[in-house]
């Protein structure tokens, strides 16, 4: 039994994206699901603090507390879970590290055609102190020993910039469990539309997501079809300005849009299991985890054939990136359906499941030992 340590930075919140994937992690391993290796130890620092404290813990005391664990020999493995905590790589650490790469929008920011404009990803023009934390990780980066990517394009980009270290796609995982309609239906939420066509979109309104897209293609339906859409907005807000943009874009279009904001996880459950379609046009992704929600709660998904969420349906079946008329020609033929529980959607959802997760992240972690 090989033990693993594991280490991040600052104790993010299990309900945001990089702090569930590490307690979905942390869960796993400490459960035993993972066959031949066992965690020794957390490593992390509560993010409490001033900004002299928090500088102090991520530059200095953590990162020195981290290479002092690794050199204990109380581990055969030292796993940092996420790129943005890249730089508590040691200097000539005694056992492999293999850090967990999310995406690269930050470390590589590039600009991507959404169809109506070039939009920027990542950080374009960082601050001198975050210039300085990106030397630090880029540094950290080029002493790790093996790369787990969420996705296989994450990987190619990793791979371009540090080709003489592996790296392995392993997608996240979920508890498909908790959304499988089957083992766990919710109680429909009294927002949902009885006579019309629900489809729902979860996320913020950042420009890469593409919620103008949406709009505009549910827009190309014909009247009577349209009158009896209404697409679900879920998530906070970027800022109220975005939201009354995309209000008024939904007003023109003669759309209906029901911004419902913030959502408890039972309730976003509920959500996916009860309506017709997640709409996810998005141009950016590093994994794209509503699109996999969606599925696991039998919904279907309609999703651009962009990086990383392409991966998630089979060749051929993601929409085209700019051609609004498919997205409307797609909705209509799901209109003309009847809803029920999506057989195929779940059966798509379990390449994602804990099992499949903890079996590939060993088998990347044996290559290590190879």
């Amino acid at each position: 039994m090989r033990r693993v340590l594991v280490a991040r930075g600052g104790a993010l919140s299990p309900f945001s994206g990089l702090g569930g994937s590490h307690a979905r992690f942390v869960n796993l391993l400490s459960s035993g699901d993972f066959e031949d290796y066992s965690l020794t130890d957390i490593l992390e620092y509560p993010e409490a603090g001033n900004s002299l404290t928090r500088a102090y813990r991520r530059w200095s005391s953590h990162p020195k507390r981290v290479a002092k664990a690794a050199r204990k020999g109380h581990a055969q493995i030292l796993h940092i879970t996420d790129q943005e905590q890249a730089h508590l790589v040691p200097k000539n650490c005694p056992i492999p590290v293999v850090v967990f790469v999310h995406d690269m929008f930050h470390l590589v920011p590039t600009i991507v055609d959404s169809g109506k404009e070039m939009v920027e990803v990542g950080d374009h023009n960082p601050s001198r102190l975050r210039k300085y934390d990106m030397r630090k990780l880029r540094k950290g980066l080029s002493r790790a020993n093996l790369f787990i990517c969420n996705s296989p394009s994450t990987a190619e980009i990793i791979e371009e910039i540090f080709p003489n270290i592996p790296a392995i796609s392993v997608p996240y995982c979920i508890d498909l469990d908790l959304y499988d309609p089957h083992k766990n239906l919710r109680p429909k939420p009294d927002w949902i539309s009885e006579d019309k066509m629900n489809l729902l979109i979860v996320g913020s309104e950042e420009p890469r997501k593409r919620l103008d897209f949406a709009i505009e293609a549910v827009a190309l339906l014909p009247d009577e079809i349209r009158s009896q859409v209404v697409i679900h907005k879920i998530g906070a807000e970027s800022s109220p300005t975005s939201r009354k943009q995309l209000e008024d874009l939904a007003a023109v279009c003669e759309v209906e849009l029901n911004w419902l904001g913030r959502m408890e996880q039972e309730a976003l459950y509920a959500a996916y299991q009860h309506t017709d379609g997640l709409l996810f046009p998005s141009c950016a992704e590093g994994f794209g985890l509503p699109a996999v929600e969606a599925l696991a709660a039998g919904t279907w998904s309609f999703i651009a054939d962009f990086p990383a969420h392409n991966m998630h349906l089979p060749e051929g079946l993601c929409l085209p990136k700019y051609d609004r008329q498919a997205w409307a020609d797609a909705i209509e033929k799901k209109f003309h359906e009847s809803r029920e529980i999506n057989e195929e959607s779940l059966e798509l959802a379990q390449r994602y499941s804990n099992e499949s997760f903890t079996a590939s992240l060993s088998k990347a972690w044996n290559s290590l030992f190879d």
